[in-house]
């Protein structure tokens, strides 16, 4: 009998546990990632983030940058999109929520289309005929991109979809939203105004505070080149 109990606990107990283990830490792992600054948060972001019901994180970097293919072939990649708010949103057409939450992501997207402000979609294994055809039935017109392979399911951490992830100006993640949202919502709309106005206002200090150093010392600043999100302290 003793023996019995011993082997149920390892044949059963202990393999769950591992499991059990193993989605926690895969969740948590990027949160813990490399910080590309140290400024206090805003508290008006942190704020806006409550109402929503989103996640703050301190405003890390990425697991890692990718490049997927489009519905029209082309290579995109997150790094395409530094220098704007990111809306990055993993999804399947089967998930219920998704496809609550889909609308309204469309209606955000129209409505900051002309901004610093990028919709990406992540479609999670799906053939590209399945989400072709999803996306005209329902007049969706924002970015999607074909992890055909789930490549990035595990380094994002998804363990349920939708995930959303928002991205600052820099390429750092500074939200995490865990299932659907109505995303044309007043404080929806209130938040992503705030975060890019927050981007125009930076932007045109940057601007003055350039043309200032330039007028004083007859020097053109070296803004460098590099567009590249930094390297996370971890990959997948």
């Amino acid at each position: 009998m003793r023996f019995k109990k011993i082997s149920i606990i390892t044949r059963v107990v202990i393999p769950v546990c591992l499991i059990l283990i193993s989605s926690v830490v895969m969740g948590f792992s990027f949160e813990a990632g490399q910080r590309i600054a140290t400024d206090a948060p805003d508290p008006t972001t942190e704020r806006l983030f409550r109402e929503m019901s989103i996640m703050s994180i301190p405003h890390i970097a990425p697991p890692r940058d990718f490049s997927l293919l489009d519905l029209n072939g082309k290579a995109v990649s997150l790094s395409d999109f530094k220098g704007k708010i990111v809306f990055l949103n993993f999804w399947t057409t089967w998930c219920p929520e998704c496809r609550y939450e889909m609308p309204s992501m469309q209606k955000l997207h129209a409505y900051f289309k002309d901004k610093d402000f990028a919709m990406v979609a992540i479609n999670m294994n799906e053939p590209a005929a399945v989400v072709k055809k999803y996306f005209r039935e329902h007049k969706l017109t924002f970015t999607t991109l074909l992890d055909s392979i789930n490549e990035l399911g595990a380094p994002f951490g998804i363990r349920g979809i939708p995930t959303t992830y928002i991205i600052d100006r820099d390429g750092g993640i500074i939200g995490k939203a865990l299932g659907s949202r109505r995303w044309d919502s007043e404080k929806s709309i209130g938040l992503f105004e705030h975060l890019i106005n927050s981007v125009e206002k930076n932007t045109d200090t940057n601007e003055h505070e350039q043309k200032k150093s330039t007028s004083s010392n007859s020097i053109k600043p070296d803004i460098g080149t590099d567009d590249s999100i930094a390297d996370s302290i971890y990959s997948a």
